[in-house]
């Protein structure tokens, strides 16, 4: 029995032996591990490698780092009565400052303020030289800190603008009508940036021509697409006519751009006036059109709210009519623009007599409505904008 009890002594004191050296080892462990971590600290934070400094303040000495004296590159295109400035350079800043100075960069005036890179200044005066400079600036808790000023950008308005009429700039659009084939790309340089010699040409292309004879009722123009010199697509189309109305000579900076910024970048020239699609409420004479994948030109609304177009959609060039606004597809528009087509340009009639579009020409189109005051580049002596669609084409085919 005395056995016993003293084998069980010994058993539990080897137990609590056991406990006592394996405590030990893992505090020694957890010791050691500190030790190495504060060691490992220590190196990192003076090879410099991690800052002890708290995240907030990394982040100001970040911003710190960011912030750059260099003065923007600013580049001026100029409009009739308007110049858009825009530049680049330094990332990180709250805005930019535009000041107006005389032609050594001195006497600067703030003109504007804006947290943007680019500006359009309106109302310049013609036959006058502007001088602009740009700075960026950057507001922190410690105060605004600027960049440099930029080179002076000098501006000179011309004495006169060309100008044209609606009357004109819908006659000039009916050129390529019933003789030009829709070609994606056709109008855009080979580097699809913008416009290609065609669409910075006076006059229409004899190739346009020719192309349109070699084809067939059944044209798919998935089947051309970027033979630029043989056609034009909708935004060429747009591009060349402009061009066309607003110089005499060929060879000049060209309109071409994409479709959906059309309405706007005409409207940020001076113009006209900018409506999106949820605000357009009625189509006039010379009405620039654009959305997403199209623009088009209007030639005049009809009575039951129906517009007559001017177009490059597949299959090309030609005299087009919206539904009515009640939705009804045989509008007074549609019947306008077969009775043209059919008359005028039967050849084109007889392959592609479809004139009919569909109610998202009424829906999806914001609008430019050119300023017709003799302030822009547009005039209408012939009153266009006070006519109906019928009476527009009774005026433009009189002669023919």
């Amino acid at each position: 029995m005395n056995h016993e009890r003293k084998r069980g002594e010994r058993i539990k004191h080897k137990s609590i032996m056991h406990k006592k050296i394996k405590q030990t080892c893992i505090s020694d462990a957890g010791r050691r591990m500190r030790i190495c971590l504060f060691l490992l600290a220590g190196w990192l934070l003076t090879s410099g490698i991690v800052s002890a400094a708290p995240y907030s303040e990394q982040r100001q000495q970040k911003s710190q780092i960011k912030f750059s004296k260099n003065a923007p590159i600013v580049k001026a295109k100029k409009q009739a009565t308007s110049v858009t400035l825009k530049w680049s350079g330094n990332t990180g800043l709250t805005g930019y400052q535009i000041y107006r100075t005389n032609k050594n960069g001195k006497n600067r005036r703030l003109q504007k303020a804006t947290t943007g890179k680019s500006i359009t200044l309106h109302k310049l005066k013609r036959g006058k030289s502007y001088y602009y400079r740009v700075r960026g600036f950057k507001k922190s808790k410690d105060g605004i800190r600027y960049t440099k000023y930029s080179k002076v950008i000098h501006v000179k308005i011309s004495e006169t603008a060309q100008t044209s009429t609606l009357k004109k700039l819908l006659q000039t659009g009916l050129m390529p009508v019933g003789r030009t084939m829709y070609i994606w790309g056709g109008g855009w340089n080979k580097e699809d940036t913008g416009a290609g010699a065609a669409a910075r040409t006076i006059g229409i292309s004899p190739r346009w021509e020719q192309f349109f004879k070699e084809q067939t009722a059944s044209y798919n123009y998935q089947n051309t697409r970027y033979q630029i010199e043989d056609g034009l697509d909708c935004s060429g189309y747009i591009g060349w006519g402009i061009y066309n109305v607003l110089n005499k000579k060929s060879g000049k900076e060209g309109y071409v751009m994409p479709a959906q910024k059309m309405a706007r970048e005409f409207a940020n020239r001076g113009w006209g006036m900018y409506r999106s699609k949820s605000s357009v409420r009625d189509y006039q004479a010379g009405d620039i059109m654009s959305s997403g994948g199209h623009v088009w030109m209007a030639v005049g609304q009809c009575d039951d709210g129906s517009a007559v177009i001017l177009h490059a959609s597949p299959p090309g060039v030609q005299l087009a009519g919206t539904p009515a606004r009640n939705g009804r597809a045989d509008s007074q528009a549609v019947a306008l623009a077969q009775r043209y087509m059919k008359t005028y340009f039967p050849r084109w009639y007889e392959k592609y007599p479809n004139c009919a579009k569909d109610g998202n020409y009424l829906t999806q189109y914001a609008q430019m409505r050119w300023d017709i005051t003799g302030r822009a580049v547009m005039t209408d002596p012939e009153n266009y904008k006070e006519k109906s669609a019928d009476e527009i084409l009774a005026d433009l085919f009189a002669q023919r």
